[in-house]
């Protein structure tokens, strides 16, 4: 597979490619498909390899931080390098475009070929699931696509971002470089701590809330990935344990994802409620687990294992992968059978082949052939060739 991405899939211009995180999206789908299928089979409650499975939902976190840092990173570099700030018109077309066809398509798809796996996507709610605003309210957000909750929370943070980068411009106005990184720092890290907060409020006053899966309810995942866009921009050397000691930031990974798995009283069974403690402890274990991933690769280009070729092509389908995997963990459940282990995996790899095969249609068929359209016709022309030039520079060579 090329070192370079396809043109669609290339950063705005100017900006430097991270080519590590396309396989951690790869990573994140894998482990929602994962968790699914042993929360389902009953694989989570019945085996000891249960208690790992069963936290893989820390996906979703590792979404959330890669969201906040790529799209977060050329903001707060044009502003620390005094530049113009990216225009609002054009992150808003790229974000579109990279979102809602893709979803769409799954969520008419499914909802007229599986109408069980897709409950109200044409009922009185429609509006919300078209609108990704299904997770505002405890009517709608298991609605449509299931998965598509976590979705709907990207979609709100896509909103904000452009006027938290201008709130940030006006707040650190006049202020130096390293003065701005440090204070927006100690600021993301202080709401990262009243979010949390929030949560554990939310969740005794209301166990039932939607709250929990909104952005206000999630921010401070989003937090790490900012975090890491400002360290990134402010200057790699920042980053430089996570360069210097990659292997020992997923080693501690690790051991996070495993004190949530044995030692923090989580529940193991789909359905289970959660106590308060326990999940405010998740919440920031998997803060924790994310940012840890991420790190190393926004400032290494080359990490054997994630430059593996089939976890980069899976990177590049990865979002077809979480539209499409839910309604085939129902479906294809009876392909388990009594053997605890063997069972669980023949079962997940046809749910993954099955989730993998949509995804592949999605990509080469419908989101590759519109994300040509993120840049401006002139950006095709010579005009844009300067542009390119740099961007394709950059892509050779991320930040180290």
């Amino acid at each position: 597979m090329a070192s370079r991405p396809p043109d669609a899939l290339a950063p705005p211009p100017g900006n430097p490619r991270f080519p590590l995180l396309d396989p951690l999206r790869a990573v994140a789908a894998l482990c929602i498909v994962v968790t699914h299928t042993a929360g389902w089979s009953g694989f989570n409650a019945a085996h000891a390899l249960g208690a790992w499975t069963a936290r893989l939902d820390c996906g979703v976190a590792i979404f959330f931080v890669l969201s906040g840092f790529l799209l977060y990173r050329p903001f707060v570099a044009a502003r620390l390098d005094g530049r113009d700030r990216p225009r609002v018109a054009r992150y808003a077309r790229r974000r579109a475009l990279r979102i809602l066809p893709a979803y769409w398509t799954a969520l008419i798809a499914v909802a007229v070929l599986m109408p069980r796996d897709a409950p109200g996507v044409f009922g009185p709610h429609w509006w919300a699931y078209f609108g990704l605003l299904q997770s505002w309210s405890s009517a709608t957000i298991l609605g449509g696509l299931g998965v598509a909750w976590s979705l709907s929370v990207e979609a709100a943070f896509y909103v904000l971002l452009p006027f938290y980068a201008l709130g940030m411009a006006r707040l650190l106005r006049g202020r130096t470089r390293d003065g701005q990184a440090r204070v927006e720092l100690a600021f993301l890290a202080v709401t990262a701590v009243l979010a949390a907060g929030s949560r554990t409020v939310m969740h005794v006053a209301d166990p039932g809330s939607p709250y929990l899966n909104t952005l206000p309810g999630t921010w401070a995942w989003f937090c790490g990935g900012l975090s890491l866009a400002v360290l990134s921009a402010w200057g790699s050397q920042h980053l430089r344990l996570a360069r210097d000691h990659a292997y020992a930031f997923w080693a501690a990974a690790f051991g996070f994802l495993t004190v949530a798995a044995w030692g923090a009283g989580l529940p193991r069974v789909l359905g289970e409620p959660y106590r308060t403690a326990p999940l405010a402890a998740e919440h920031v274990l998997y803060l924790g687990i994310a940012v840890c991933l991420v790190a190393p690769a926004t400032v290494r280009d080359r990490m054997p294992l994630l430059r593996a070729r089939p976890l980069v092509w899976l990177g590049l389908v990865s979002y077809g992968i979480f539209l499409y995997h839910q309604p085939f963990v129902g479906r294809l459940l009876a392909i388990r059978d009594h053997s605890p282990v063997a069972g669980y995996v023949w079962y997940t790899l046809a749910v993954a082949a099955a989730a993998i095969a949509c995804a592949a249609v999605s990509y080469y068929l419908v989101e590759r052939p519109l994300l040509r359209f993120k840049e401006p016709q002139r950006a095709r022309g010579t005009g844009g060739s300067s542009a390119r030039a740099r961007s394709r520079a950059l892509a050779a060579k991320p930040e180290s």
